[in-house]
């Protein structure tokens, strides 16, 4: 049997926090795990945590003590379900690290499990940003054409399933092309993003907002008709029209607007909307229904 100096010498030299715990208390631990937290000792450690799963920070994509019953060990969760699983954790500095922890029980003591949190922090924030590559637009980071039409189709089903009312807007800047040839593809860029943002300000957090390509945006309005959509266009429009700062020229917007139907197939709104802003740019400066 090894002893008890040789075997925390061993796990001194593993660079990873690790742990030994019965699910509550914390029985052992290397040095690697006190300098995380910035404790000396075991007993520091618990004089502030009663434990270790009380530190996993609530997060939709990582694991917590929020996704399982008060009454359910949370130690038998993980290794009885997927003996690895990731969770997020603040370091000694505030700031969040990723680990993904590797738990296995003590063959000596099946009430004691061995716990091995490894760092892929940098992992993580990767696939975050290839994510966000994937499915923001770069210019203005809101979502892209291939992000939208995901979340249509999820709301259209949720449509189907509840009978709420589900609205598109498509909207185009008046005469962009004439900013561009005037002023410059870099005050071009200037007026999408101020746009971007000016829209973003003005709707609400269930809405959804995309660049469908070059000048050309998407708002879905979920549980809304398209009467409240007119007036949601209407009041971006006056916006936009009214918006006026020493860095862009003034711009005008163009709205068209249709209702989702449970019988569109997959293009038939689009053409709808489409045929509603092309009726709105005949006047310019328009919000025109369908």
């Amino acid at each position: 049997m090894i002893n008890k100096p040789i075997f925390q010498t061993i796990m001194d030299t593993i660079p990873n926090p690790i742990i030994i715990t019965d699910g509550i208390n914390l029985i052992k631990c290397n040095e690697e795990f006190f300098n995380f937290f910035s404790y000396k000792s075991i007993k520091q450690f618990n004089q502030y945590n009663k434990n270790i799963a009380n530190l996993f920070v609530q997060h939709d994509d990582y694991f917590s003590l929020a996704l399982i019953d008060k009454n359910t060990s949370w130690i038998d969760y993980i290794f009885n379900n997927d003996k690895e699983t990731i969770v997020s954790i603040l370091n000694k500095d505030g700031e969040p690290r990723i680990f993904e922890l590797t738990i296995n029980e003590l063959k000596t003591n099946k009430n004691n499990y061995v716990i091995v949190f490894t760092d892929i922090t940098a992992i993580q924030n990767e696939k975050k940003l290839l994510k966000e590559m994937a499915y923001n637009d770069p210019l203005t980071n809101i979502y892209n054409r291939q992000m939208f039409n995901k979340i249509l189709s999820r709301e259209r089903e949720n449509k189907k399933r509840h009978g709420d009312a589900l609205s598109l807007i498509m909207l185009d800047i008046d005469h962009f092309k004439a900013v561009n040839d005037t002023y410059g593809h870099d005050v071009g860029d200037k007026v999408l993003i101020t746009l971007t943002k000016l829209i973003t300000k003005n709707l609400r957090t269930n809405d959804v907002f995309a660049r469908w390509g070059g000048e050309e945006f998407m708002i879905l309005l979920p549980r809304t008709d398209t009467n409240v959509a007119y007036d949601k266009a209407q009041e971006l429009r006056q916006l936009i029209e009214q918006y006026s700062d020493d860095v862009i020229p003034g711009i005008t917007v163009s709205f068209g607007i249709t209702e989702i139907l449970n019988t569109d197939q997959d293009l038939s709104c689009f053409k709808r909307v489409d045929k509603a802003l092309y009726d709105a740019k005949i006047n310019r400066n328009d919000v025109v229904k369908i």
